[in-house]
């Protein structure tokens, strides 16, 4: 059988595709789809949760983080501190961290406080907060309700929590905020604002940073180009550059994170396809997190091996298309990820596993 490196990229479990937000750059939640990925909306089961997790140890299977989420709040699992835990504690160093991201808002000082105690320590965690405005009126606008107040105080609950615990702790934390039409004016306040709120915790109290992101239209759809255009004059408004610092870091996205856009043309084969498999909330395999229709849907991981579908037969013949430079159904109008590279090393891989499948 083709041997293909047990190291992978990012592997994203969903908690759940709920969410209690309706974010204008989040198409399934702020057009209130009936269904995401074409399935009925739900929780991941641990008992799935941790069947899945043993397959991978089972496989050898690595990567360089696991994110717990992807088109909803995982806070809206309401076990989400044990799933952080079992994550860690079954996985361990296979993955070099753990990560969420959430809104904050169901996130209370006490279920902080939980998760915090029942992570595995050894295991570096990293909690994203997703914000995106710096006055409660642009958080509305661009969030779809009320909760700026809220997530606030939930993040600064944490940030306490976390400075009372013995260093080093290996929990890290991010704000993030997605440069778009709608709060692109409030850049410079909200780096003010959590410049403060997070240097104020001091080295040796775990790393924090503030992401400024650039707003994703489709996966480098038609209108890519505008957008990118916004985040980089806006970048340059505000003096907004990266700064690597001991205990608290500002990141931006220098470069373009997919091939093709509206203004770019080149394309070659996305190493999503390769490097970022997803599961959803069912325990469904899926390719790519751009995938929200669930079209590269590759069977469930309740009842097949995480190898037998990611080497099988549907996935090969999917990377065997982009190797040939054919773009169909969701990749036809995504303009492929670009944060990680496909060698000639993964293509030939592929051809074999292709022809030992007899599909070539």
């Amino acid at each position: 059988m083709a041997t293909f490196p047990s190291h992978l990229g990012v592997l994203q479990i969903e908690p759940t595709d709920h969410c209690n937000l309706a974010c204008t750059m989040c198409a399934p939640h702020h057009e209130r789809w009936e269904t995401v990925h074409g399935v009925p909306k739900g929780y991941l089961d641990p008992a799935v949760f941790q069947r899945i997790l043993d397959g991978l140890v089972a496989e050898d299977c690595r990567f360089d983080h696991l994110i717990l989420q992807w088109l909803g709040d995982p806070s809206l699992h309401p076990g989400l501190e044990e799933l952080v835990a079992a994550a860690g504690r079954t996985l361990g160093d296979r993955v070099g961290y753990l990560r969420f991201d959430t809104n904050a808002l169901l996130l209370t000082p006490e279920r902080m406080e939980r998760l915090l105690a029942r992570r595995a320590p050894d295991v570096p965690l990293l909690v994203v907060f997703t914000l995106d405005a710096a006055t409660a009126d642009t958080y509305t606008r661009v969030k779809g309700r009320d909760g700026l107040v809220r997530a606030r105080r939930h993040i600064r609950a944490f940030l306490a929590a976390r400075a009372r615990m013995p260093a080093p702790h290996n929990v890290h934390v991010q704000v993030q905020f997605v440069v778009q039409p709608g709060n692109a004016h409030e850049v410079g306040e909200f780096s003010r604002y959590w410049t403060d709120a997070l240097g104020c915790h001091g080295a040796g109290r775990g790393h924090a940073e503030i992401l400024f992101k650039r707003l994703s239209v489709g996966g480098g759809a038609a209108g890519q180009a505008e957008a990118d255009r916004l985040y980089e004059t806006t970048m340059a408004r505000f003096g907004i550059a990266a700064v690597e610092g001991e205990a608290l870091s500002v990141r931006v996205w220098a470069d373009r994170p997919w091939q093709r856009d509206d203004a770019h043309a080149t394309r070659t084969a996305c190493p999503g396809l390769w490097f970022t498999p997803v599961v959803r909330q069912d325990g469904h395999l899926l390719m790519c997190c751009s995938d929200l229709r669930g079209e590269l849907d590759l069977g469930s991981l309740a009842e097949r091996s995480f190898r037998g579908l990611w080497d099988g037969e549907k996935a090969t013949r999917a990377r065997l298309a982009h190797l040939a430079g054919r773009f169909d159904g969701v990749c036809a109008s995504c303009g492929g990820i670009n944060w990680y590279g496909l060698t000639p090393a993964h293509a030939a891989a592929t051809r074999t596993r292709a022809t030992e499948l007899g599909l070539r």
